[in-house]
């Protein structure tokens, strides 16, 4: 309990800025080796299109990131990403206004984390089942029941808050990477000054003594999946925003589920839990933005890319393995 007053020591100690040091070292060769074999990467430019095409994945790990400190598991957030962007893209396309479309929108997502965290807190249910259950609904819902079968919603570019949330705020700095700032900061504030955020560093650390303790563990629960679908939402108008469309296939494809939880492993956040922070969030965020580009830019295929990544996750999960070991406490506690 001691340790989750103090949430922000907790990703700098020990054997987990082991970890976060050998993603940085790794982050800096790769990028220095891109840099000498692809023309054009070590550019502003190119470094502009790295945060801009990285503000969904970054947002969308902050979300996950809360959930895994609290020892929990959302494997709908891409899911819940289409969705909110087509709930979006349905109102704006009804002739609804920006603010309204984006409102209602956000009740809704807010209706889907409450269910979420229902599932978890109170049905007692793994969150893994939960939310995997949640994320099949979702996708199944909206694909048969609203859009008939079909892949893709088209969302119109020339609507005043889709230009909005695609340009640029000020010259210089794009409507997505100020949401992504704007997500990282709230995430911080959310960790280190609020009583959920202390809570749930405690329920990751040993979700048992959180709640003997008296904790509210399943209200922060609540919180926490409430938290991450909106997260999600923001990713998903950002993306559907830039694309002009709303494309259900990132769900059935599955690799961007795979790097959002590639980035809070990667970046020291154990699947067990209690320790991490926004500093793990960026480190993470780092090595998959650099490794994405250098891919794209070298033509790899997808396929290619999949293996890749596949890899670079075996090989996080075997390091948090080693690097966060379990002891008797965490055997008796569970897994995810």
């Amino acid at each position: 309990m001691a340790e989750a007053s103090l949430p922000f020591r907790m990703p700098v100690r020990g054997k987990v800025n082991m970890l976060a040091a050998v993603v940085l070292a790794a982050t800096f060769l790769l990028a220095l080796l891109f840099s000498l074999t692809i023309d054009g990467f070590a550019t502003f430019g190119n470094l502009r299109v790295i945060l801009s095409n990285s503000a969904s994945l970054v947002i969308l790990s902050c979300g996950m990131a809360v959930v895994i400190i609290s020892r929990g598991l959302d494997l709908s957030l891409v899911a819940q990403m289409v969705a909110g962007a087509a709930t979006f893209s349905i109102l704006i396309n009804a002739g609804f206004g920006g603010a309204s479309a984006f409102a209602l929108t956000v009740l809704a997502m807010t209706l889907v984390g409450l269910m979420n965290g229902w599932l978890t807190a109170y049905a007692e249910i793994p969150a893994m089942l939960a939310t995997l259950a949640s994320a099949m609904l979702i996708t199944g819902l909206f694909r048969f029941a609203i859009l008939r079968g079909e892949y893709l919603l088209l969302l119109p570019k020339s609507n005043p808050a889709v230009i909005l949330l695609s340009g640029n705020v000020v010259p210089g700095l794009s409507a997505p990477v100020a949401l992504m700032a704007a997500v990282l900061i709230a995430t911080w504030l959310l960790l280190r000054f609020t009583i959920p955020g202390r809570t749930l560093y405690a329920m990751g650390d040993n979700p048992q003594a959180a709640r003997l303790s008296g904790l509210p563990v399943r209200t922060t629960t609540l919180m926490i999946y409430v938290f991450a679908a909106l997260t999600a939402l923001i990713a998903g108008v950002v993306v559907s925003s830039a694309s002009g469309t709303v494309d259900f296939r990132t769900v059935t494809n599955g690799s961007l589920l795979f790097e959002v939880i590639l980035v809070v492993v990667l970046g020291g956040i154990p699947l067990r839990g209690g320790r991490g922070g926004v500093g793990s969030i960026l480190i993470g965020a780092a090595l998959i933005a650099v490794l994405r580009n250098g891919m794209t830019l070298l033509d790899f295929s997808s396929q290619t890319q999949d293996v890749l990544r596949g890899v670079v996750l075996i090989t996080a999960i075997v390091a948090d393995r080693y690097l966060n070991p379990r002891d008797a406490e965490t055997d008796t506690i569970g897994d995810l």
